[in-house]
C-alpha cells in the first residue's frame, strides 16, 4: 500500500479553470442572512429553524409573514396581535 503519492502538474494544468462541480469547494461559503437588505425577515434562514420547529412555530411564522408584508411605520405595528398570540402560546407551553 502506498502511503503518499506525488502528482506533478504542468503550468497550464495548474492554472486551468476548476471544473464547475468542484468550484463550490474553492469559493467562499456565505451563510444566509436572517434579515434581507430591505429589512424583511428571512424565514428560510437556518437561524430561525429552532423557533419555527417549536410547538408555537406556526404562530411565529404568521407573525413574521405579517411583518414582512407590513407597510406601517414603524414596520410591523399592524402585526401586534400575531406577535402577542405567539408570546402567549410560548408562555403557556412552559
Amino acid at each position: 500500500m502506498v502511503k503518499d503519492e506525488i502528482f506533478k502538474l504542468g503550468r497550464e494544468e495548474f492554472f486551468k479553470s476548476v471544473k464547475m462541480e468542484y468550484r463550490r469547494y474553492f469559493e467562499p461559503f456565505e451563510e444566509p442572512e436572517s434579515v434581507y437588505p430591505d429589512g424583511r425577515i428571512n424565514i428560510d434562514c437556518t437561524c430561525l429553524h429552532s423557533a419555527l420547529a417549536h410547538r408555537c412555530g406556526h404562530l411565529i411564522r404568521q407573525a413574521l409573514v405579517c411583518f414582512n408584508a407590513s407597510k406601517t411605520t414603524p414596520r410591523g405595528m399592524d402585526c401586534e396581535k400575531e406577535f402577542l398570540t405567539h408570546a402567549v402560546c410560548t408562555e403557556e407551553a412552559k
